[in-house]
């Protein structure tokens, strides 16, 4: 049973949001036509509520929450039960209805070229936006009203796996390709899955047979990679790639000043782009008003080439916290100053402190209770492991160059100037005369080069190195230090965004949670999971704070429970009850 409360709650955010409205044009843009007894913002509503429920989003669900599950007065108002003649009871809405709605959504929406190749390109375009534009205020409706504009970012993605299952003809290279494409010992996985596609789809052609390799009732999904884990108990995904970000404080913060809500998502077929999606979402909320500062990813980001990615958050002025990819790490030269992790480090710096081996945890916790002999030596082994990386960290930072200030020109936006760390006061050095006074603890340059032939940055009390040298990597705080880790830890916040979707007591996304294909209808299914995580997450919020000023956090009153109604909408008086005390079958 769901209370009137319940219904009310729901209902006043997706009024809030406007989207029932947008969607009202869509389907009757001239205001013509037989007049439909369920509207948008109905459908949506016992949609987020079957989804609050922890239910599976199936329309047939949808249609009983409409009309089984809430009192018949609310069904009246919703019109989700229509009189047919005086005097007589009303009617409920089929499920036909429910599911004549959601197609006709997807109909006016639909926009890949996968389901809709008739379409030319600018309606492509322009329904893209438009659905973008309802998942977004959707969204939106379900956030705190008090919700900050300035705000850093989370940003991650997750396999999302498709309704439809996936048919392919077995090929000689079908089974032979088993690669993470987020796995950072295979850098060129994605590649070498693509090649073994071709290769499959070539052999395929000159068999004269089904010119695809792949194919499914979900002409939208793409077969992809994603993290093995205990549940997925493979790395392959028939599917979707879900991005999403959620708004995270800044380092230091009391943790329960603003709660994890899902700011923005987004769905992809698998295995595409991650920065194209991510780069219009930013867009999308700098649009709206949002002051994005920074933007917190994971190493997957750090491969991607500057043009495609750091350029672009530049451009947007927003700084990024990144982890960095194996591949990435090592030095580069750039005149005779050792490029290192995004940042310039003297010429002199000890080889051993180079490549610096990364930790398994950045950040390791205490034990849990009954801790196993196992996770005990785990523990030991990752404390020691960080242990060992902070203090060769610490000791090479001495040897990094100090920024100094940005010194854009018009060939290079990005040109930055730098000061040597024996300057700097970090290192003692012959070419500076004044590092003969520092303590006795700052490191001493061995075999410092000969002044002539030395870098600009020995011979200059500032260098300046463009842009594109440190583009890709460089970050305001150094990599590794305890700030930086301070500061992307709260990247684990996303990771928890995800991990409250997919569990079983809460929203249990997972195949078949909507058993509906297609990116419109799949994506739409994927926002009201959302929006019923986030109303959960705030009202949970308010309870442990005690703010319940916001619309979402209302105290509900109390359930006295509720009484069944005949066919003739009075209660049922049922017989008393009739039965063995113990049974029968039972008695000794």
């Amino acid at each position: 049973m769901i209370r009137r409360c319940e219904v009310e709650l729901v209902l006043n955010a997706i009024r809030r949001s406007g989207v029932g409205q947008d969607v009202e044009s869509l389907l009757v843009p001239n205001g013509t036509g037989r007049p439909r007894e369920l509207k948008a913002e109905v459908f949506f509503t016992g949609a987020v509520l079957v989804a609050f429920k922890g239910l599976t989003l199936t329309l047939t669900n949808v249609h009983r929450a409409l009309t089984e599950w809430i009192p018949i007065s609310v069904q009246n108002a919703l019109g989700t039960r229509i009189k047919t003649a005086p005097g007589v009871q009303s009617e409920s809405i089929t499920v036909r209805e429910v599911r004549y709605l959601f197609s006709a959504i997807e109909d006016r929406l639909e926009y890949t070229v996968a389901s809709a190749p008739e379409i030319s390109d600018t309606e492509r375009e322009i329904r893209s936006e438009a659905f973008q534009s309802v998942i977004d205020k959707l969204l939106r409706a379900s956030l705190l009203q008090s919700m900050p504009t300035q705000l850093s970012l989370a940003w991650d993605s997750s396999g999302v796996e498709s309704w439809g299952k996936p048919k392919w003809r077995a090929t000689s290279t079908s089974d032979e390709v088993d690669l993470d494409v987020d796995d950072p010992g295979n850098p060129d996985a994605l590649a070498i899955v693509r090649n073994s596609e071709q290769e499959a789809t070539s052999k395929l052609k000159r068999k004269k047979k089904d010119k695809r390799d792949v194919y499914s009732f979900d002409p939208d999904a793409h077969l992809g990679y994603r993290t093995k884990t205990y549940d997925n108990r493979s790395s392959k995904l028939f599917g979707y790639d879900l991005y999403a970000g959620v708004a995270v404080l800044p380092v230091g913060a009391m943790a329960d000043l603003l709660p994890k809500l899902v700011l923005s998502l987004t769905l992809r077929p698998a295995a595409g782009s991650v920065t194209e999606p991510t780069l219009l979402m930013l867009d999308r909320l700098i649009k709206e008003g949002h002051v994005i500062e920074e933007l917190l990813v994971d190493r997957g980001f750090s491969y991607k080439i500057p043009e495609d990615w750091a350029n672009e958050l530049r451009k947007r002025d927003i700084r990024q916290i990144q982890d960095i990819h194996p591949n990435d790490h090592g030095v580069r030269d750039f005149e005779g100053i050792k490029i290192i992790d995004g940042v310039p480090h003297c010429d002199r710096i000890p080889e051993r402190l180079i490549d610096i081996a990364r930790p398994a945890r950045f950040k390791v916790g205490p034990l849990k209770n009954k801790a196993t002999k196992e996770d005990r030596e785990n523990r030991e082994r990752n404390l020691k492991e960080l242990a060992e990386f902070a203090a060769d960290n610490e000791e090479r930072e001495q040897y990094a160059f100090v920024f100094h200030e940005n010194n854009p020109t018009v060939q290079d936006p990005g040109n930055t100037r730098w000061m040597c760390p024996g300057k700097a006061g970090k290192i003692k050095c012959a070419h500076c005369p004044l590092s003969e006074f520092y303590s006795d603890d700052v490191p001493v340059v061995e075999n410092p080069p000969v002044l002539v032939t030395a870098p600009k940055g020995c011979r200059q009390q500032t260098v300046s190195i463009p842009g594109p040298a440190l583009a890709k990597l460089r970050q305001q705080e150094y990599w590794g230090s305890p700030a930086w880790i301070a500061s992307y830890s709260r990247r684990s916040h996303i990771e928890g965004v995800f991990g409250n979707l997919r569990n079983p007591s809460t929203q249990n996304i997972k195949r078949g949670f909507c058993r509906v294909v297609g990116l419109v209808k799949t994506s739409l299914m994927l926002t009201f999971q959302a929006m019923a995580a986030n109303i959960r997450l705030i009202r949970q919020w308010s309870r442990r704070t005690g703010d319940a000023t916001d619309p979402l956090s209302e105290l509900m009153p109390e359930n006295f429970g509720f009484e069944e109604l005949d066919e003739h909408g009075q209660i049922a008086l049922a017989e008393p009850f009739d039965f063995d005390d113990p049974p029968d079958e039972l008695a000794a």
